[in-house]
Parts: C-alpha cells; sequence; structure tokens
C-alpha cells in the first residue's frame, strides 16, 4: 500500500482510543515519529507500544518498523507532499462556478485515493474467484444498488453469469442456494446496510467466498468478507446523498472489469463485439428495418 499518513487518517474514526492517540501523534509530527523508536514513540503519544503495534497491524504493515519505514518514505520523499484540504461547504449563495470547482475537486481527491486503498494481491484474487465461479450473487441497496447493476453488466457481456435484483428479499433467497464454487459479491459504503449482510452471512453458510467493496477503516461487512476491495472513507455515513462514495464503488468496477478483460480477451474478444452488435441502434441489421419503415 502507498501513502502511509492517507491511510492513518483513512482508519482513523475506527481506531480504538489508544490507537488513535499513535496515530494522531504520527499524522500532527510525523518527522518525529520516524526518528523515534517503538517505546519513546508511545510515550510521546500518550499511549501503549502494544497499541503502536496494534495499529501497524490493522494498517497491513508487518510491525511497527515496516510502518516507520513506509513513513520515512513518504516524510522525506522528494516530492511536494499533497495538501489534505477541506474544501469548503456549499451554501445557498455558491454560484454555478463553485459548486462544479468543489464537486470536481472532492472527486478528484477521493477518486486519487482509490490507488492507496485498493490491495494489488487481493485484486488479483478477486478476478480469479470471478473467473472460475459458476454464478456471481451481486448484493447492493440504493446507491450501492446502481453499482451493482453497472458490474452485472459489465460481467454479462464478458460471458460470465452475473445475477442483481433490486429486490433485497431475493438477493437473500438467492444466497442461500449458492455453494463454494459460486462468488457473491457485496457492495456496501457504510459496510453496515442490514439486508447486504444478511445476504453475506448466508452465503457464508455454504462455503461460498464473500467479496466485499466498501469503505477501509473497518465495518460489519468487511469483516465477514473473504475479500476486501477498499474505497476511501470519503464521505460520512449520515449524508444528503451518496456522491464520490458512488463514483469510486463504479470506479472499482471498472477496474475489474478492465482486469478480467485483459486476462481473457482471446476468449472474449467476440463476445464483446457480437454483445456490441445486438444491441447497438447503429448495426446494419436494425439500421436496415429503420429504414424500412419510412
Amino acid at each position: 500500500m502507498e501513502g502511509c499518513l492517507y491511510l492513518i487518517k483513512q482508519f482513523a474514526p475506527n481506531l480504538s482510543p489508544s490507537e488513535r492517540r499513535a496515530a494522531d501523534y504520527m499524522v500532527a509530527y510525523p518527522t518525529q515519529a520516524v526518528q523515534l523508536g517503538i517505546t519513546a514513540l508511545a510515550e510521546c503519544a500518550g499511549t501503549s507500544s502494544a497499541a503502536i503495534i496494534r495499529l501497524a497491524n490493522r494498517l497491513g504493515y508487518k510491525g511497527f518498523s515496516d510502518l516507520r519505514m513506509s513513513l520515512a518514505k513518504e516524510v522525506f520523499s522528494s516530492e511536494p507532499s499533497q495538501k489534505n484540504s477541506l474544501l469548503p461547504n456549499l451554501s445557498a449563495s455558491a454560484s454555478a462556478n463553485d459548486i462544479v470547482k468543489t464537486m470536481v475537486g472532492l472527486t478528484s481527491e477521493s477518486v486519487a485515493g482509490i490507488d492507496k486503498v485498493l490491495d494489488r494481491p487481493t485484486l488479483e484474487s478477486v478476478v480469479e474467484i470471478i473467473r472460475k465461479a459458476k454464478h456471481v450473487l451481486i448484493s447492493g441497496i440504493g446507491a450501492s444498488g446502481v453499482v451493482a447493476t453497472d458490474l452485472q453488466q459489465k460481467l454479462a457481456r464478458l460471458g460470465i453469469l452475473a445475477v442483481y435484483t433490486a429486490d433485497s428479499d431475493m438477493q437473500v433467497v438467492q444466497s442461500c442456494s449458492l455453494d463454494q464454487n459460486d462468488a457473491i459479491i457485496a457492495i456496501s459504503y457504510s459496510g453496515e446496510t442490514g439486508d447486504v449482510l444478511k445476504v453475506a452471512k448466508e452465503a457464508k453458510k455454504n462455503g461460498t467466498p464473500v467479496i466485499a467493496i466498501t469503505r477501509i477503516g473497518g465495518n460489519s461487512l468487511s469483516k465477514l468478507a473473504d475479500y476486501n476491495m477498499f474505497v476511501p472513507n470519503s464521505e460520512s455515513l449520515f449524508r444528503q446523498g451518496a456522491t464520490s462514495s458512488r463514483i469510486n464503488q463504479l470506479l472499482v468496477v471498472d477496474i475489474l472489469y478492465a482486469m478480467i478483460l485483459t486476462r481473457t480477451q482471446d476468449q472474449t474478444a467476440n463476445l464483446i463485439k457480437r454483445t456490441w452488435e445486438a444491441v447497438s441502434h447503429v448495426s446494419g441489421t436494425f439500421g436496415a428495418r429503420h429504414e424500412n419503415d419510412f
């Protein structure tokens, strides 16, 4: 993973108080933190050595030394560090230009975070599971349901039997019939959507691999899943509507699609062409019928 300070900030809301004190100190005083041993760092942060080790493991590092090495590379990098600026809240008097710049800025910062939080080995494993699965059940509600629909359409074009329904009860029913040769992709930004968790739990009972697309930092879905494809913790859970979180999930879907396509292009090239021609409004067959109607 890249961006040690970015990861620490992403995980911060879900850390224990003792881990949070260590995290806050490293974010506030990164240069001093890389020069301290674990005991001295614990003393400066007002926490314990054990809490620092737990923090390192939670972030995906092998231990404190690994964490400190990553932090040192970032602190002493010759590249200018990016500002973690918070864009101003929009008000009723905001101009169209203000709104455009704010939303583009928020989205750009959030999308850039995908590169830092999406684990590559996990991504490779997920691609292989999807390719080999007999059936792929996709679960998602609300804005995550929009992402699920997009994923189903993309997998279908690759010849993969993917199923999605907006009916949450049917998602649960379908999950009950899965087995270890199938796969489920559960999509929930919060990771706490009750219907999605129920679908994942039923699939787990049958030994079905559970793949989650959810926010980084720890939640019920990520703990339940066998494989996690994280998106940045870019929005509060109580919000007017999904914006950057939905875009991030769609980007993960695009990445999955691109990876499967590149690894199966010899088998899927003709299928991609055929599916496009079958539904295209500019295909020769459709065009001929359309002209005859007039």
